[in-house]
């Protein structure tokens, strides 16, 4: 100690965490005149206490013997102020337990550097993710005390062994290749595995491994963090990702989703089966688009409602198949809201009801049609009786009149024709001929309902052509009663027409249903009048009863079918007619 005493050198001894001896130069330093100031007291007061157990374990080191070398601390002057001083242990063996130090005050730029070293320090103590630093061949060279929870011994010995000793045995030969990936490559890399904690428990640990070059050597860094948490979320999004894309892709139901812009982004693998549209011709276009021409508006204001109330909306609407045929779907749109609550899309859930409706309108039909066939019935009952009476006995007076009052005669007989007329269409809508079902030709049957009328179109110089995909078209139906069907209709297109006209028919079948259209090229029909065809009595023309229509409709509902008519003023009339296929 007395070597000490008028040296520069500045020296301190402690002993039990006390102050045993500081010689001239260490007082000096510290701002202190006498040692009685410090001796005897705890070095705490003189050592900052956030290098408390650091210096601790360099005490240990020393009392062994073991160099624990230079630290840069924070020491506290007399005066309250900090000195930043480099502590240079004197390693002696003893069993006094006491340990000899040399102090000495460093320049600013060491301090800056320590200081930088010390953050690091702190912020890898106290870091949940484990930073390790390995060699080549994947041992630790260095590992942070976060990996205590991994270890089964101290941190400073697992120095020296095998980064992946933990590793879950079923990942152990990825881990391992994957390593040896970033050893040949010195790419960066990311890897998830299981790694089995002290306590028996496995965790999904998240690596990312970086090489570090240094004079043509490399060490690895790899960073790892406990992932379990966001592994077992994943797996659940992922299973319900898949439960909800199985039953996106096998409803029958179409399903789309809207943007705030009104794109569709996305579509149903069902458009194909219900609207015969693949997704990829459906998801970017607007979501209008298909929507039928005379259903757009609503659909537009319904789109319009649901963006600005963001509350549930139900429409029915039509869309236009890939084959031109209409679809009636029933469609359900709801807003889709993010994690903040804000509507970020909108998703419709749209159902077919075509098959629905026809059925409803089928039902309507046959119950309409049903009570005008007994009512016509009844009436054709009271009326036909009394008619015969009356016919019978305007024979016997035609045999007693004079010639000249022949004409008269003629006249009631007219009238009276025209009565029986009446009568006869009242029978044919309450019960019309009936024939046995047969398998018939669809092309034949129109062809025959044709040579009815042909002496009546060629006299106006009307032109019938008939087109049909197919040579052979076969329905099942009472073949006198679809034919009275065909004859109604084809004469009412040849009685639109003034002259030099022509009537297409066209023929098409598709996987359940046979499609008639018949379209002529007449004067046409206005709104108003359209709304009315096929209630009977009511008729456009100056000759006839108003029931043709009204039986042609009765006769194809019977059959499972449906009639439709299109028509507007100087561009004729169509007349769509829906029947099943054979054996439907």
């Amino acid at each position: 100690m007395k070597y000490y005493e008028g040296s520069t050198t500045a020296l301190v001894v402690q002993k039990n965490e006390k102050w045993l001896y500081l010689n001239a130069a260490a007082l000096q330093l510290l701002g202190y005149s006498d040692a009685y100031e410090l001796e005897g007291k705890s070095i705490w007061e003189t050592i900052h206490p956030i290098e408390k157990q650091k210096v601790i374990k360099r005490i240990e080191a020393s009392i062994n013997g073991v160099n624990p070398g230079a630290l840069i601390q924070r020491w506290r002057k007399k005066d309250g102020s900090f000195v930043s001083v480099e502590v240079l242990a004197i390693p002696v063996e003893n069993f006094l337990g006491q340990t000899s130090a040399i102090i000495k005050e460093v320049d600013q730029e060491r301090k800056n550097v320590q200081d930088m070293y010390d953050h690091y320090d702190l912020i890898t103590e106290n870091m949940n993710e484990i930073i390790s630093l390995l060699d080549a061949n994947g041992r630790l060279l260095y590992v942070s005390p976060s990996y205590r929870k991994y270890a089964r011994n101290r941190i400073e010995d697992e120095i020296g062994r095998s980064s992946i000793r933990y590793v879950h045995e079923e990942d152990v030969e990825y881990v391992r290749a994957e390593f040896a990936k970033l050893v040949d490559s010195r790419e960066p890399l990311i890897i998830k595995y299981r790694m089995k904690r002290k306590d028996g428990v496995y965790r999904y640990i998240e690596s990312q491994g970086t090489c570090i070059l240094n004079e043509n050597e490399c060490s690895y860094v790899v960073v790892s963090r406990d992932v379990t948490e966001k592994h077992y979320a994943e797996m659940k999004l992922q299973l319900n990702e898949k439960k909800h894309r199985m039953i996106l892709e096998h409803s029958n139901d179409l399903i789309c989703m809207m943007n705030l812009e009104g794109t569709s982004v996305y579509a149903s693998p069902s458009y194909k089966e219900v609207l015969g549209y693949e997704q990829e011709e459906v998801v970017g276009k607007d979501i209008l688009t298909f929507i039928h021409a005379e259903d757009f508006e609503k659909c537009q204001k319904a789109i319009q409602t649901l963006t600005e109330t963001k509350q549930p909306i139900t429409t029915v609407y039509r869309k236009v198949h890939a084959s031109g045929h209409n679809v009636i779907l029933e469609a359900k749109g709801m807003p889709v809201t993010d994690g903040d609550g804000q509507v970020n899309h909108f998703v419709f859930i749209s159902r077919d009801i075509t098959e629905k409706i026809q059925l409803e309108q089928y039902r309507e039909n046959i119950e309409k049609l049903a009570l005008i066939g007994d009512v016509a019935a009844g009436f054709a009952h009271e009326v036909r009786n009394p008619l015969t009476s009356i016919k019978g006995f305007m024979k016997l007076l035609a045999k007693e009149q004079r010639e000249d009052d022949r004409m008269y005669h003629q006249i009631i007989e007219g009238e009276l024709a025209k009565i029986e007329e009446v009568v006869n269409g009242f029978i044919s809508l309450a019960k019309p001929e009936a024939s046995e079902v047969a398998e018939v030709s669809l092309l034949k049957l129109i062809k025959n309902a044709i040579n009815v009328l042909t002496p009546q179109a060629a006299s106006k110089n009307i032109r019938i052509h008939i087109s049909s995909q197919l040579k052979s078209i076969v329905i099942r139906c009472q073949k006198n009663q679809m034919k009275q069907v065909f004859i109604n209709i084809l004469k009412n297109a040849v009685e639109a027409i003034e002259q030099d006209g022509q009537i297409n028919i066209l023929l098409e079948e598709n996987c359940n249903d046979v499609n008639i259209e018949i379209h002529d090229n007449g004067v046409g029909i206005e709104e108003e009048r359209l709304e009315r065809i096929g209630v009977p009595f009511y008729t456009n023309k100056e000759k006839g009863i108003g029931l043709g229509m009204t039986v042609s409709n009765k006769i194809i509902s019977e059959h499972k079918g449906s009639l439709r008519i299109e028509s507007k003023p100087g561009e004729g009339t169509r007349v769509y007619i829906q029947l099943p296929r054979k054996g439907n």
